[in-house]
């Protein structure tokens, strides 16, 4: 899979990879944004030790460190130097602590320890990446409650069911709980919203569909969308570039989806 070279998005042909969580897209490599786009994720941009430069819409930022808020306007030029790109789904629990975070004025501390931390280059390193950014947002194991055997049930349906519709109401029933509490408790254990979950859910389908081969209208059918503009759609709203960018060649961006 690669990210063409488009006008909107240019990234220059070096290796970068995009690892993929539901929630959570960490990019690592080198990039160039030639226009200013905004999209729904938060984005943390953490340079490897080096300066990045930001364009925000209303000023021109050289720095390490940055978090986008949603929808804000920006253009990133990494001058072909690695940075790490964390695009976060701001009704997430990493999201709200993102966000309380920036209300306290922590920021510029934690992108100071992140970038002490080492980029992932292959798979089995991103988690621990992940994991040393929700730690520095103070999101760790005392903030993460039990598995629910009931919510189980609901996971493995819809892990098993790749492109069905799957209501709130009928999920509530297979976890023998009224709606309002399967929905609370959802988006207590997962740390997604159900409805937010399964956006990100179908986003990851189409990926790997795409990725095994089948065309972006294929993949889109696969995932649930009514269509690939449904899928285009859906993904330029939450990452601010097409799919086509990322899913028809991997010279430029390898994708690893890491659930």
């Amino acid at each position: 899979m690669t990210l063409p070279l488009e006008e909107e998005h240019t990234l220059p042909p070096s290796p970068a990879r995009l690892f993929l969580w539901h929630g959570v897209a960490l990019y690592i490599g080198p990039i160039t944004d030639n226009s200013v786009h905004r999209h729904y994720a938060l984005q943390l941009t953490i340079g490897a030790g080096e300066d990045f430069l930001l364009h925000t819409g209303d000023s021109d930022i050289e720095t390490g460190f940055h978090l986008n808020a949603v929808e804000q306007p920006h253009a990133l030029n990494s001058q072909d130097r690695p940075v790490a790109i964390l695009l976060i789904e701001p009704d997430s629990v990493l999201g709200d602590s993102v966000l309380t975070c920036l209300a306290d004025g922590l920021i510029t501390q934690i992108g100071h320890d992140l970038a002490a931390v080492d980029f992932p280059t292959v798979k089995d390193d991103a988690p621990s990446y992940l994991q040393a950014v929700t730690k520095a947002f103070s999101v760790d194991d005392r903030n993460t409650p039990a598995g629910n055997d009931k919510l189980d049930r609901v996971l493995e349906f819809l892990a098993s069911h790749p492109g069905e519709a799957a209501s709130a109401r009928d999920m509530a029933e297979l976890a023998c709980l009224s709606e309002s509490r399967f929905l609370h408790l959802f988006s207590e254990q997962v740390g997604l919203p159900f409805r937010r979950y399964l956006k990100w859910k179908r986003l990851l389908e189409a990926i790997k569909a795409a990725g095994a081969g089948m065309s972006l209208t294929e993949a889109a059918h696969a995932a649930g969308f009514s269509d690939s503009a449904h899928l285009s759609r859906v993904f330029r709203e939450m990452f601010g570039f097409a799919p086509s960018q990322i899913l028809q060649d991997s010279r430029f961006v390898q994708v690893i989806i890491c659930e």
